[in-house]
């Protein structure tokens, strides 16, 4: 049991060091950038002589654009041995939870319905007398569909 828990212990370490390495590259990438794009930077990656660029949304893309000679001047700097001598753009959006749907509003009452008729027979705008007509038509036309059911 000791041996497959010094294993799975190693492999946490493992697993830990290349976070904190996958940290350090992007703060590095992230102190080269303005305040607002700062946070849009959400990893840094290598793939053979490529810098690799992450950003959480496309629209942020352009403005790194700009900064790119910079960012890989910071990276070729820090690191030599990797020869970096281009950079490539990748978007991975950050998932945003579902926005809750709005609750169903009831229909209006039967009183609210003739209300609505005799609110617009006062008013003058004939688009505001309209749209209370249909409203109050449409009220009536769900209270007696759903008596019918």
């Amino acid at each position: 049991m000791k041996p497959l828990l010094n294993k799975q212990s190693a492999q946490l370490e493992n697993l830990i060091r290349e976070a904190q390495l996958f940290q350090a590259l992007l703060e590095v990438g992230q102190d080269a950038l303005p305040s607002e794009l700062k946070p849009h930077l959400v990893g840094v990656s290598f793939e053979k002589n490529t810098l690799i660029l992450q950003l959480d949304d496309n629209l942020w893309a352009t403005q790194l654009r700009f900064h790119e000679p910079n960012l890989l001047g910071v990276y070729q700097s820090h690191f030599p041995h990797l020869q970096l001598r281009k950079t490539k753009i990748k978007i991975i959006p950050i998932s945003v939870s579902p926005q809750p749907k709005r609750p169903v509003s009831s229909s209006p009452s039967e009183q609210d319905a003739k209300e609505m008729l005799e609110i617009g027979e006062k008013v003058q705008s004939k688009g505001l007398r309209d749209a209370l007509h249909r409203l109050s038509l449409r009220a009536q036309e769900k209270r007696d569909s759903s008596e019918k059911e």
